[in-house]
């Protein structure tokens, strides 16, 4: 009887001792490691993101010369109205693209400000249709975009599904405005 209690003992010494591992590694290494692996997800997540901010930052830099650089940092650049117009033309169908939304017509409004100020504002009305996702891509790349492009007029509306206009489930038109130093 000696020998069957023996191997009795060590059995549950056994099983007291894989409870044990059991109980440390998932009451303690099992949740560390989870832990560091999503603290490495994200990670990935922010760099991947601040990549996307730099790139971002890259593109919307224009080398200047003149001495108000912060100033003209901020305005469209072209020296006449149909040369900002142009390329806020251009830049509005560039954001639509990257965002995801597609550009379906961009129509340049008349200049409202004909006194003497020093800028002059360029507006544009777009017409985009988008998802929910590239729309929100879409307002806040126009809303961080260098030089300074104002939102105005947003009016957003479900497509129908009967609708031959391919892209999103949304109609958007927005004015976009930007400003543009008065000519001497």
């Amino acid at each position: 009887m000696s020998a069957l209690e023996n191997m009795r003992g060590r059995a549950v010494a056994l099983l007291l001792l894989l409870g044990a591992i059991m109980l440390v590694w998932f009451g303690a290494a099992h949740p560390y490691l989870e832990a560091l692996s999503n603290a490495r997800h994200r990670l990935e997540a922010a760099s991947a993101q601040l990549q996307i901010y730099q790139r971002a930052v890259a593109r919307g830099k224009v080398a200047h010369t003149g001495k108000n650089d912060a100033l003209d940092a901020l305005l469209l650049p072209g020296e006449s109205a149909a040369a900002a117009a142009a390329y806020l033309q251009q830049r509005m169908g560039e954001i639509a693209a990257d965002s995801g939304a597609l550009l379906l017509s961009f129509e340049l409004l008349p200049v409202t400000n004909t006194g003497d100020a020093p800028l002059k504002a360029v507006t544009g009305r777009i017409r985009v249709t988008a998802n929910t996702q590239s729309l929100r891509a879409l307002l806040h790349a126009v809303e961080s975009h260098r030089p300074l492009l104002l939102l105005d007029n947003l009016f957003v509306r479900a497509r129908s599904d009967q609708d031959s206009v391919p892209g999103g489930h949304l109609d958007v038109q927005m004015d976009v405005s930007g400003f543009r130093q008065a000519a001497e």
